[in-house]
């Protein structure tokens, strides 16, 4: 029997199992996916919201201001990328100057540093900004973040300290027998466990709305985004965006953002569109249209276009997208349903909720660990073991790594300058990377420019080599996306043996 059985790991279920790895627990981390952060997490902005945003007193709030305090210290200690770069908000015209003005308020009632620009002032922090820009909100304590390599951190801490991972591992059913709750595999296997965690994102409502009469319904909406060249990153300081926008089915976009990921690269977007498949995350025509044609309209008011006068399509290497979780009680809901104690929701979240996750684990795991009062592990393992990115050493470190390990001497992707030494590593290391998208997100191999059109041959080989597989078996990112699907020719061998 498990002590807990998290479903779903993304940003929230990594957090979670991560509270729960510092105990003497027997904890098990269910995803559907066929890796981790296979959901609304990979299709994230990757912001780390200060929090002048959320309205005051509500979870969303609670959590944001809390959660975004924990995150410089959170990333030094499971070494993952975190630049504290700022936020601007920028405005036009005196309504969008009434929003900014709105947004320091409830700034203010969260206790989050924010500060009303003038042009002249905002010149000051960004000298670029564009023409016709008149005023704006600027958020210090903003910062940027990569997503899913803080959620393999976080999975990978947890590993290495006991807690289990099942991946393409999908959940049909949950009830209560006897005080213990049952939760059903779609390979028909029940897992017994004490306390289940719905951290299963666009799919929280249908888990919970079985267990309790508690119900909510989550509203599943498509966000994408697309990513510039990293060439231009020497034009790209502070994140900007725009003023927020009502979505007419509840709640609100922080608007289209122009931000500078702590990769290098520059992320534009995102839309945010209602859709009714809860794991729906395609690119669609209408979804980029939307970021090209607002990039295209505002572009003279960013910073880059002093640099770069009009919106460079050509520099678009690529786009995702993801589904988040919008609750239709307009907010986080979390913890335990009157009438399905031991059944903790980590439910309907969507921004901020990466920047709010490590905060909302530490009391969602308390609920558990104040009612099992399991014993704290003498032997916890803090961080994790990763090798460090070649494109990032200075060098003397690139040439003291080649002389420990000569894979970092074979540089597989070019854009990216990934080394075989940091994919051979990324499929070794725990919950390890299983296909050429997961080496990818591990890695940046394939993120560059050609998009893995020159290195995902030599991905793919190092994986057979790695996992004992042949060619036919690795896939782009699990079942049903293999790479090769026949030989061409079988190798025929002579009377000679030749």
């Amino acid at each position: 029997m498990w002590d807990a059985v998290i479903i779903g790991a993304g940003v929230s279920g990594c957090s979670v199992a991560r509270e729960l790895a510092r105990y003497d627990l027997k904890v098990l981390v269910v995803e559907k996916g066929h890796d981790l952060c296979a959901g609304a997490t990979r299709g994230n902005s990757a912001t780390v919201h200060a929090g002048y945003d959320p309205e005051p007193g509500s979870n969303k709030a609670i959590y944001n201001v809390r959660g975004s305090r924990m995150y410089e210290e959170l990333c030094r200690e499971l070494d993952v990328p975190y630049t504290r770069n700022g936020m601007i908000i920028f405005a036009v015209n005196e309504e969008q100057m009434n929003e900014v003005r709105r947004l320091k308020a409830t700034g203010d009632a969260n206790g989050v540093r924010t500060e009303v620009c003038d042009r002249k002032r905002l010149l000051e922090i960004e000298p670029d900004m564009g023409e016709g820009v008149i005023g704006g909100l600027w958020i210090p304590d903003s910062a940027m973040v990569c997503p899913y390599n803080l959620v393999f951190a976080m999975a990978e801490n947890a590993a290495r300290n006991g807690i289990e991972f099942r991946t393409a591992t999908e959940i049909k059913e949950i009830e209560n027998r006897d005080g213990l709750w049952i939760v059903r595999t779609a390979g028909g296997e029940e897992l017994e466990t004490k306390y289940v965690f719905n951290c299963s994102g666009t799919h929280s409502d249908k888990f919970n709305n079985m267990v309790s009469r508690h119900t909510f319904h989550i509203i599943p909406r498509e966000g994408q985004h697309l990513i510039l060249d990293r060439d231009l990153s020497k034009y790209a300081k502070t994140t900007i965006c725009q003023t927020p926008e009502k979505l007419p089915t509840g709640g609100h976009t922080k608007g289209m953002g122009f931000m500078p990921s702590v990769d290098g690269t520059i992320i534009l977007g995102t839309n945010a569109d209602d859709v009714d498949d809860p794991d729906f995350s395609d690119n669609t025509r209408e979804g980029l249209d939307k970021i090209l044609n607002y990039f295209e309209d505002k572009w003279k008011y960013l910073p880059i276009s002093r640099h770069i006068p009009r919106f460079p399509k050509d520099a678009v290497i690529t786009a995702y997208g993801g589904t988040r979780a919008h609750a239709d009680t307009n907010d986080f809901i979390l913890g335990e349903p009157e009438d399905a104690p031991g059944f903790i929701n980590v439910a309907g979240i969507e921004s901020p909720g990466v920047t709010a996750a490590p905060a909302i684990a530490e009391d969602m795991a308390k609920i558990l660990i104040d009612r099992l009062k399991p014993r704290k592990k003498a032997d916890y393992k803090p961080g994790r073991e990763v090798k460090a990115p070649f494109r990032t050493m200075t060098k003397e470190e690139r040439e003291k790594a080649i002389a420990e390990d000569p894979d970092y001497a074979k540089i597989v992707c070019r854009c990216e300058q990934v080394t075989e030494a940091e994919i051979r590593d990324a499929i070794r290391r725990p919950v390890g990377a299983r296909s050429i998208n997961g080496v990818k997100m591990r890695t940046r191999a394939g993120m560059g420019r050609c998009q893995g059109g020159f290195c995902s041959t030599r991905v793919l080989e190092i994986l057979c080599e790695e996992l004992h597989k042949t060619p036919l078996e690795i896939t782009q990112s699990g079942r049903g996306s293999n790479i090769l699907l026949d030989r061409a020719c079988e190798r025929k061998e002579t009377a000679d043996g030749e």
